[in-house]
């Protein structure tokens, strides 16, 4: 893999004559830029050209051999009226998961018809203020289902069921299973109304197709279409230093990195590295009609002089391996510079079938060795953005700095199954709940004015956590007077957020998938209710100081009444049901947030 050191000059006169090479690929376009070369960072330009002299070489580009799938083709229809157009792709990278489908644009408006995408039958409904908000999933007569998310409001007989049965279990949120064929449905049926429900950032459709095992499938394989006129784009490449066997208290590799873009790209200079073994990361981003909806890259790969070192495809997922996304990224980039860098290396903590790779990621650069690394992306419409750049052992080359967080006292290696005592806080981390071995930073810093306990940086918030870590706090005799009400919060500047926590004697206990900044206070504040309008509808504005609302109950005449709450706006509203004969009534909301303090407002009506 690695060529002779007399080589050098001859791969300069390669990546000017070759290119990107990406019109070696049948499915590929052609770049509308040079993308061959790459700017050093700032801290790493000290690097000098190589001009000796050495022979033609020619390194043809390696072709990645996609894997094929078998997906139904022309069963499912678009589940909304008119052209497909996306604000969001496929397992696309979200904060601590893969997005499962891909989100169709409403036109920044609720209230579009959503229609069964095919034949079936209603299997499962929620309604929750939280994940997908209102949805729906409709199983098919092929075994795979469909799954409409965020939506604004059911329609026909499934809005009569869950209305039905949220009465009767005297419920807002709700999780229903119907029976097979209780509710079916026609391909091309209106079935609900887009929304803006649960965690939507916007109003938009979430739309799936699961297969028969439920894993959640790119519906672009199944031949929906869309506009794709664009392809997707290189931005930054990371290089990392794979040596030690050790993280550092980053949790990340020493690394650096380079630029696409910059005075560098036409000097096609090499990057001289101290022998050793490297990976490489990217951050990349894909777009289809417009540049204003970042999406994300679901088929990679890179090579060395022309052999495979590693690559990814995304066709399916199971949702159960979702929050291994953080073993897939960067977190400490993500952190860092506030964007996505993609790891193009597997290491053993992470499970997600999704590669192959040769030496685990690595290239080995010896004294004098000049690899040619090239790196292609491309997405479902065939399109390909691809870019090259040489790499070069020497010695005499900067060594890489290693990444440092904050600061703080090292208490002890971390691995699977450590506990961990500093001061009044003990923190036990169970197996399976972090992706790496890393040195564990601890420190106490002095109390916010809201909090009793000082702050506890609980090492960095860039270190992602698999699943949850119990941690307990010793409270002093002086703090068991608030008895229920103390609880836990992490904080980020200042913002406060609510982690719970259960009084045992004098130990507060919690659990956390986050670390970051903690602190021990106390809630005995209840809710604000203010009233909009108060009628045959009605609108309640709610908020919380600390702790955040966790139940509410409207009732008239102490009779329980649907009402529906939005936390992304604070608000509570619904209509009086036209059950409820003319005549004047008591309309009664009590509100409780998570330390079950209490608000209470009632308003005699006429109906």
């Amino acid at each position: 893999m690695l060529l002779n050191r007399m080589f050098v000059g001859c791969l300069f006169l390669v990546l000017l004559g070759c290119g990107t090479d990406s019109s070696q690929d049948s499915n590929s376009s052609t770049s509308n830029s040079d993308s061959t070369s790459f700017q050093v960072s700032s801290e790493k330009e000290s690097f000098k050209e190589d001009k000796t002299p050495a022979p033609k070489i020619v390194i043809k580009p390696y072709k990645f051999k996609q894997q094929i799938y078998r997906y139904t083709t022309n069963y499912f229809a678009n589940p909304l009226d008119g052209d497909i157009l996306i604000s969001g792709s496929f397992c696309e990278l979200r904060g601590n998961h893969f997005h499962a489908g891909m989100d169709m644009r409403t036109g920044g408006v609720e209230g579009w018809n959503v229609r069964a995408s095919a034949d079936g039958y209603v299997e499962r409904i929620k309604i929750s203020t939280r994940g997908y908000g209102r949805v729906l999933y409709v199983r098919h007569t092929n075994g795979y289902t469909t799954v409409y998310g965020h939506l604004q409001q059911f329609k026909g007989a499934i809005a009569n069921y869950v209305k039905e049965r949220q009465y009767k279990q005297r419920k807002f949120e709700i999780e229903l299973f119907p029976k097979s064929g209780e509710l079916p449905v026609k391909k091309g049926q209106v079935i609900a109304l887009s929304g803006n429900t649960g965690g939507s950032g916007g109003p938009h459709l979430h739309f799936e197709i699961r297969n028969p095992s439920g894993r959640s499938t790119n519906p672009l394989l199944h031949g929906l279409t869309i506009k794709d006129q664009l392809k997707p784009e290189i931005k930054r490449i990371s290089i990392y230093k794979r040596d030690q066997k050790v993280l550092h208290s980053s949790g990340n590799y020493p690394y650096m990195t380079i630029s696409k873009w910059g005075d560098q790209i036409q000097k096609k200079k090499p990057i001289k590295l101290k022998p050793g073994k490297y990976s490489f990361g990217v951050w990349a981003n894909d777009y289809f009609t417009d540049k204003k909806n970042v999406l994300g890259i679901n088929y990679c790969w890179i090579t060395a002089d022309n052999q495979l070192v590693y690559s990814y495809q995304v066709n399916k997922f199971n949702f159960s391996q979702g929050r291994y996304i953080n073993a897939h990224i960067d977190p400490f980039l993500k952190w860092k510079n506030k964007k996505t860098y993609v790891r193009l290396f597997k290491e053993r903590f992470n499970p997600l079938p999704y590669y192959q790779q040769k030496n685990n990621g690595n290239v080995t650069i010896g004294e004098g060795d000049s690899v040619i690394m090239r790196l292609y992306l491309k997405d479902y419409a065939g399109m390909v953005d691809s870019v090259s750049w040489v790499l070069h052992g020497d010695k005499n080359a900067n060594e890489f700095t290693p990444p440092t967080g904050g600061g703080g006292d090292k208490v002890k290696r971390v691995k699977n199954n450590t506990r961990i005592q500093y001061f009044e806080w003990d923190i036990n981390v169970p197996k399976k709940s972090i992706y790496h071995p890393f040195d564990f930073k601890l420190k106490i810093k002095n109390a916010k004015p809201d909090m009793l306990s000082k702050t506890l940086q609980m090492h960095y918030p860039y270190t992602p956590l698999h699943s949850y870590i119990n941690v307990s706090y010793t409270v002093t005799d002086k703090w068991l007077s608030y008895g229920s009400k103390l609880c836990a919060f992490s904080m980020e500047g200042s913002r406060r957020y609510y982690e719970g926590g259960v009084l045992s004697g004098n130990i507060l206990k919690f659990k956390t998938r986050s670390l970051g900044e903690y602190a021990i206070g106390y809630d005995d504040i209840p809710p604000t209710v203010k009233p909009i309008k108060v009628g045959k509808s009605y609108r309640f504005r709610v908020t919380d100081n600390l702790t955040g609302v966790k139940s509410f109950t409207c009732s008239i005449n102490d009779k329980w009444i649907l009402a529906e709450y939005e936390p992304k706006t604070n608000i509570i509203s619904g209509i009086i049901p036209n059950w409820i004969k003319p005549g004047e009534y008591m309309l009664k909301l009590i509100v409780n947030d998570n330390r079950n303090n209490k608000s209470q407002f009632e308003q005699k009506i006429v109906l």
